[in-house]
């Protein structure tokens, strides 16, 4: 029987060395009795541990070392303990084989792992340092990575590496997984270039490694003394990086490269198919370099793919929303609504699509029910905010806002509340407002946002000087935004100093020739300078680049009843009552252009149209005393304007 044992024992061994470790378990439970060899022992509990019977390897160790004491049974059964998640138990069991050898490198490497494991690194890199001061080269390598490991996870790129560098100065004893970690470390030292040729000697060795029939073990064997789970360990995390083809892309991404990312995921996705985490990436490189169709196709394969997975979904309706393509946005995220009716990110994009839309009374009905389903949330009150400004209700924007505030204070929220107090009239809590926003970030006191804010509310409140800095100081930092220019422009003419208003429109008109306001308000500059060629040069400009403006053509009206071509100036001015039919100063302009052309009945009807549209509250008595009030028209005239106006309103007179 003893005989018997010690075949099946041989057998099993035999199997072991071939790696075919099924059979090679199943023969040598049989013999198990006859394992005498310490490193029989060894390599059996080893056996039952990458079969999957860790629980059995660690019970059998424990009679190993009731037998031997030895520092190495110690060390093989924390390593065990270490891959069930046992790493205190481990660091015991190293504590006792490092008191028994202090002078085996393998034990201060592996409990250097379990330390490490326990995201306590400076223990971790103390034991991994006496380790390679124990090691020769066949084995220092791995420590050297593992190094490397503990001061990446310790948030030491720098030093990772070091260290990485170090694992792969032998490529013979190297593993793809060494070149990936050193690409990463690089990377987060913004040492994106060198870090893709890195990976590119990572990639080009796992190819090899896939190439194999074992998938690589034999190679991986061949270059470190790591076990077979360690190798699965690695394996695993190579496709968890999609052969490091995702990464790769990432890279190239950076580098603004994206012809490079495209290419890299799409051999990704020749590799794992299946896996719509790569459309959505490539979707986004797509995308980005102006190849919106296939991006779409990707996305849309990712949401055949995982139809509950939003990310897709939102990806895709930006790409409507750059093309002005609302409506197809709203359909998707219906979709998705559909789907999922109780999700506070499906309720909050449904909001914002009825928001755009411009059906604020369905936005907010869902955001009502947002609100029921994330009542803590800040972006959901902020939304709320929008919808209600949309709608022109400013003070439950405003109350909005403070909930929002409340719950998360921040920058934003508070130039957002600042600005709906503004649109508000209340000014001084405006710029109250402001400060709160620089408290909560200070840097913000020197952003555009802020200063152009600044100058808005110092503006409203007849502050030139206060409004003319704080837009300077917003030229300043960002001196390429025309629309600063403008804003100053308007106050240097509050103040009268046309010729400054002037600079800066030309200023803006330089930086954006389609500013059709910069034109319309240096129009106005040259008109109260009697440039009136000038004036109606940038009016014309207007026109074209906005067709029937209305103001305009007011403009206009106005340059020609100074030029003296009356028909021309009837002609603007019936141009801007098309548009605007309540438009009260067109309607004097024509009638004084009548009363000079002995039009006097057209002159009556046209001085009566403006009182009518003069002020839609005003009482008639009001509008009768502002006819009697008007210059340039004999008094007669304005009688029988007086009357036309009085049969009109009747009875009302009398009750005024």
């Amino acid at each position: 029987m003893k005989l018997m044992k010690r075949i099946w024992f041989r057998i099993g061994n035999h199997y072991r060395k071939k790696r075919d470790f099924e059979q090679a378990l199943k023969y040598m439970r049989k013999g198990e009795s006859a394992i005498t060899s310490f490193n029989d022992k060894l390599h059996y509990a080893e056996l039952l541990h990458n079969s999957g019977y860790s629980d059995e390897a660690v019970v059998y160790l424990g009679r190993v070392i009731e037998t031997s004491g030895s520092h190495r049974a110690y060390e093989r059964r924390a390593h065990i303990l270490r891959e069930l998640n046992r790493e205190r138990e481990a660091i015991e069991d190293l504590d006792e084989a490092i008191r028994l050898n202090a002078d085996n490198y393998m034990n201060w490497y592996t409990r250097g792992i379990a330390h490490k494991d326990l995201n306590q690194y400076d223990e971790a890199i103390r034991d991994l340092k006496e380790s390679i001061k124990r090691e020769d080269d066949t084995t220092v390598i791995s420590t050297y990575y593992e190094l490397g490991m503990a001061y990446y996870e310790s948030g030491n790129p720098a030093e990772a590496a070091h260290y990485f560098r170090l694992s792969i100065q032998k490529p013979e004893r190297a593993i793809p997984m060494y070149y990936y970690m050193l690409s990463v470390s690089l990377d987060l030292m913004d040492h994106v270039q060198e870090a893709v040729g890195v990976l590119q000697e990572g990639i080009q060795l796992a190819d090899r490694y896939e190439a194999e029939a074992d998938g690589g073990y034999a190679l991986f064997a061949g270059s470190t003394n790591y076990s077979y789970g360690a190798f699965q360990t690695f394996q695993r995390q190579a496709r968890e990086a999609y052969s490091f083809r995702k990464p790769m892309a990432d890279l190239y991404v950076q580098l603004g490269d994206l012809g490079q990312a495209e290419h890299y995921l799409s051999e990704a996705i020749e590799r794992y198919p299946d896996t719509y985490e790569l459309y959505l990436k490539r979707a986004e490189v797509l995308n980005r370099s102006g190849s919106k169709a296939a991006a779409k196709a990707d996305l849309e394969r990712a949401i055949e793919a995982e139809p509950d997975d939003y990310r897709a979904y939102f990806d895709l309706a930006r790409i409507y929303r750059e093309d002005a393509r609302e409506e197809e946005a709203f359909g998707l995220i219906s979709k998705l609504y559909a789907r999922q009716p109780d999700s506070p990110l499906a309720c909050y994009w449904m909001a914002d699509c009825y928001y755009r839309l411009g059906r604020q009374e369905e936005a907010l009905a869902i955001n009502d029910k947002l609100l029921k389903l994330e009542h803590d949330d800040a972006p959901n009150y902020v939304q709320r905010a929008d919808i209600y400004m949309e709608m022109n209700d400013l003070p439950s924007a405003e109350q909005a806002l403070k909930e929002a505030a409340a719950l998360q204070d921040g920058t934003e929220i508070r130039n957002k509340l600042s600005y709906v107090l503004y649109l508000q009239g209340r000014n001084e809590e405006a710029l109250l407002e402001l400060q709160e926003a620089v408290k909560q970030e200070e840097a913000f006191s020197e952003h555009p946002t802020y200063l152009a804010a600044s100058g808005h509310i110092y503006k409203e409140m007849g502050m030139w000087d206060l409004a003319i800095d704080a837009y300077s100081q917003a030229i300043q930092a960002h001196p390429s935004n025309p629309r600063f220019y403008e804003f100053r422009a308007v106050c240097f003419v509050e103040t009268g100093q046309l010729e400054r208003g002037l600079a800066d429109c030309a200023q803006g008109l330089n930086l954006n020739p389609g500013q059709g306001s910069l034109y319309s308000l240096r129009s106005g500059i040259y008109y109260s300078m009697g440039d009136y060629a000038r004036a109606k040069e940038d009016t014309l400009q207007v026109l074209e680049l906005s067709p029937g403006h209305p103001g305009a053509y007011f403009r206009l009206g106005q340059i020609h009843y100074k030029d003296q071509d009356e028909d021309a100036a009837l002609a603007a001015f019936d141009e801007v009552l098309k548009v605007v039919p309540e438009h009260a100063e067109s309607y004097l302009y024509k009638a004084h252009i009548y009363y000079g052309q002995f039009e006097h009945e057209d002159a009556v009807q046209a001085i009566v149209n403006w009182s009518l549209h003069l002020q839609k509250e005003m009482p008639a008595a009001e509008k009768i005393q502002a006819i009697e009030g008007l210059e340039g028209f004999e008094e007669g005239l304005l009688d029988k304007a007086v009357e036309r106006l009085t049969g009109m309103y009747g009875h009302q007179l009398y009750l005024s």
